[in-house]
């Protein structure tokens, strides 16, 4: 993994990546132009792993941003869905930090990322997910792989074997390329934790 920014203090981290989700031009598109067709997005998506995510009650979406991948799972059956970021946008998503999870241990049978490359502390972020998740539940990651995203990418991943070998309590069960004609995304892994 290559680190692309450097900074004086995890604050200083949070102060940055607040800037895309605090711009007022990025949350009109994302609440208006772009709510419905991410939802379908990621709809199409998730569907591609329904026989995972039927069995799931609870999920934690990181990263979520305004929530439409909260939306996807609640109208594919998920019950219980919260998602968190570090701007809150209600109703879908709470504030929260990734590397700092405020949920107790063993809470969720789903946790979705699409944010692994906003990560400033990936072994900290992987080791939050499998805290929280429950043992047999699963974590389904989707990644950009070889290519920094925006000027808030924190981490571009050029080995993919890099990120599965930080699940440490979680077996690999699915890995596949995903249509980028789809989602911005090129790859998923999905984690089982023992």
């Amino acid at each position: 993994m290559e680190f692309t920014h450097k900074y004086d203090s995890y604050n200083d981290y949070i102060k940055f990546q607040k800037i895309k989700s605090s711009d007022p031009v990025r949350q009109k598109k994302w609440k208006t132009i772009e709510w419905q067709y991410k939802i379908d997005i990621f709809q199409k998506t998730f569907n591609d792993n329904i026989n995972i995510i039927k069995n799931c009650s609870n999920a934690l979406c990181l990263g979520s941003r305004t929530g439409q991948e909260v939306v996807a799972l609640k109208n594919l059956g998920v019950k219980k869905v919260i998602g968190i970021d570090l701007v809150s946008f209600e109703p879908y998503t709470i504030e929260g930090d990734i590397h700092n999870l405020n949920f107790d241990n063993e809470s969720f049978d789903l946790l979705f990322t699409n944010i692994f490359d906003h990560s400033l502390y990936p072994v900290k972020f992987v080791s939050e997910m499998e805290r929280v998740c429950k043992p047999k539940g699963y974590i389904i990651l989707h990644l950009q792989l070889g290519i920094d995203q925006d000027r808030f990418t924190e981490v571009i991943i050029k080995n993919i074997n890099e990120i599965k070998n930080l699940f440490v309590n979680s077996n690999l069960i699915k890995e596949q390329n995903i249509d980028t004609k789809i989602i911005a995304m090129n790859y998923e892994l999905i984690f089982q934790k023992k």
